[in-house]
């Protein structure tokens, strides 16, 4: 079958993206802000002469204590970067099931700046400081701030991961 003998699946309006389809969309747009959130702290550390694993390994304390606080990557920085991980996708999941998909890019990414700064001032000011009080002394620099309106930028561009899970029934 030729590419223009395909039947084509014809644009869905937004209101029509199932909160599923979200999901996984946002669950894609977490990961890549993680990813695009990691390589801005760590570009930043390096800047200052420090580890690039300085944040992942500080996030490992949660678990490890003191004991991880090291230079280098070792087997602990990947529970800190399994932290960071489930935050930026929990807070991605969450702005794609609050953020309706398809709508104007301007609203979307202000939404998602919004979310993500109100993220890190609730981790800041509950979840580290409760639970691991050098983190919060860490993340009062201006990097990490500004690394979370990155991840702010990246979930509210989720829309462009919302793909329909349903294919044509009868290609025929």
């Amino acid at each position: 079958m030729s590419g223009a003998d395909e039947p084509q699946i014809p644009p869905r309006p937004p209101s029509s993206v199932s909160r599923l389809e979200r999901l996984f969309a946002g669950l894609q747009a977490g990961v890549v802000a993680f990813l695009a959130y990691l390589l801005w702290i760590g570009s930043i550390a390096r800047l200052e002469g420090k580890s690039f694993w300085t944040i992942p390994n500080i996030a490992a304390g949660l678990f490890y204590g003191l004991a991880s606080f090291r230079p280098d990557f070792h087997t602990r920085t990947w529970s800190g970067l399994a932290v960071l991980l489930l935050l930026t996708v929990a807070l991605s999941m969450l702005a794609a099931q609050i953020v309706p998909a398809g709508g104007r890019l301007l609203r979307a990414l202000s939404a998602g700046i919004l979310l993500s700064t109100a993220w890190f001032y609730l981790c800041d000011a509950f979840f580290w400081r409760l639970y691991f009080p050098p983190f919060a002394l860490y993340s009062k620099r201006p990097s990490v701030f500004f690394g979370h309106v990155l991840i702010g930028v990246c979930v509210g561009l989720y829309s462009v991961f919302v793909r329909p899970l349903r294919t044509l029934e009868n290609p025929d």
